[in-house]
């Protein structure tokens, strides 16, 4: 019987179909979760199995050269910046995510986030509770221009919430979807357009060598001081010194991060500033989101399972 180890602590925990989906292919099925776990706790909870449903835990090169039997690795998520793709290949390791699971849930937030910023409604909340009276100058969001980096499912949900509220839509993607743009009327843009135009500039995109830090002082110069930048995607995706720096000198007027170079980001200079809407890396996070994710990983170690049969026959 082949065995799969499950690492994150809510595959399974609004229904019992992404198990049961293990279970009736045929598989063995073990969970285990600890937070921050190293790549020798990784590779000795792996001897002797087959698959592995990850969460944020590494699987670098070293963890699957030290688990030879292990041949699938599913992502229990969309990034997949924790998993050394180019050695799975070399080691013939099937590699799998869960795009489109969460994008709702992270569309919804995201947009969330967006319009807190612009009315400051988490600052009156916290004002209000601690008994001071205070009004602040809020930012329009009908109507405005949304800046989209990443015009992917996430991206296009954020695209779509975005005319409900009469806003301009602009986005940049290197893999341009021409159809979806023409039907929702979203305009094609190049990235310093962006920067330039954008009231609400929203982030979409993986993190790798071309994108990392692509939004910094340079960037940020370029923005509208009446600007908000929301980085709900990937840390390292924005310089969070340069951030902090425009944020403090008020060349931009706001931002919303949900994904930080650090995390938990405790200590984090931006945590001090009142125009910041901070998120633990949760806003992919709701109890659809969390069954889509476990089902479609699961189905994806059973895909892969499947695969390997076919080739060996």
């Amino acid at each position: 019987m082949k065995k799969v180890f499950v690492f994150p602590s809510s595959f399974g925990k609004f229904s019992d179909e992404p198990e049961r989906i293990l279970r009736e292919a045929g598989l063995e099925v073990t969970k285990f979760f600890k937070a921050g776990m190293t790549e020798d706790e990784v590779i000795e909870k792996l001897q002797g199995y087959d698959a592995v449903i990850l969460g944020i835990e590494p699987m670098t090169a070293r963890v699957m050269e030290a688990c030879p039997q292990l041949k699938i690795v599913s992502r229990y998520g969309v990034g997949m910046d924790n998993v050394d793709q180019e050695a799975a290949r070399r080691l013939g390791i099937r590699t799998f995510n869960t795009p489109g699971a969460n994008s709702d849930a992270v569309a919804d937030y995201t947009f969330g986030m967006m319009l807190d910023l612009a009315r400051s409604i988490s600052v009156t909340d916290r004002d209000l509770k601690a008994g001071q009276v205070k009004k602040h100058l809020g930012y329009p969001v009908y109507g405005r221009t949304l800046g989209i980096i990443g015009l992917g499912a996430i991206g296009k949900g954020m695209a779509r919430r975005a005319l409900g509220f009469g806003m301009k839509v602009m986005a940049y993607d290197v893999f341009w979807d021409e159809a979806f743009a023409k039907e929702h009327g979203v305009q094609r843009a190049e990235l310093e357009e962006i920067y330039k135009e954008a009231d609400f500039i929203t982030l979409h995109c993986g993190l790798n060598e071309q994108t990392r830090n692509m939004i910094g002082a340079e960037q940020l110069r370029m923005m509208k001081s009446s600007a908000f930048l929301i980085n709900n995607a990937r840390g390292g995706l924005v310089d969070e010194a340069a951030l902090n720096e425009a944020l403090r000198s008020g060349e931009i007027a706001g931002a919303g991060i949900d994904a930080f170079v650090t995390e938990p980001p405790i200590g984090s200079p931006l945590l001090e500033l009142e125009h910041v809407i901070a998120a633990p890396h949760v806003v992919g996070s709701s109890m659809d989101s969390i069954n889509n994710m476990g089902i479609f990983s699961a189905r994806n170690v059973v895909k892969g399972f499947a695969e390997l049969e076919e080739k060996q026959a």
